[in-house]
């Protein structure tokens, strides 16, 4: 099996650590992804297959959460000012 890696991302779209994890192929590697969202509460995951020689790594994709608000859609429904 092979071994994926997971950044779950925060709202800035920034990803403090990784998780890695077996699973069967890419689309189980994405079902784990939704899973590893919801436990880690943030708003999306990053998929990536670590490349087996040299190479470079492969991007599997991103699954986002349901109803998880960006950085960007958060300050505007917060109203938050800029000062100067």
């Amino acid at each position: 099996m092979p071994t994926y890696l997971f950044y779950p991302r925060r709202a800035d779209g920034v990803s403090l650590t990784f998780i890695a994890e077996a699973a069967q192929d890419d689309r189980d590697a994405l079902e784990l992804a939704g899973e590893i969202a919801t436990a880690h509460d943030c708003v999306g995951v990053f998929v990536w297959e670590p490349s087996a020689t040299e190479g470079k790594d492969r991007f599997v994709g991103e699954v986002e959460r349901p109803n998880a608000r960006s950085a960007h859609e958060s300050q505007a429904q917060q109203g938050a000012v800029a000062t100067f």
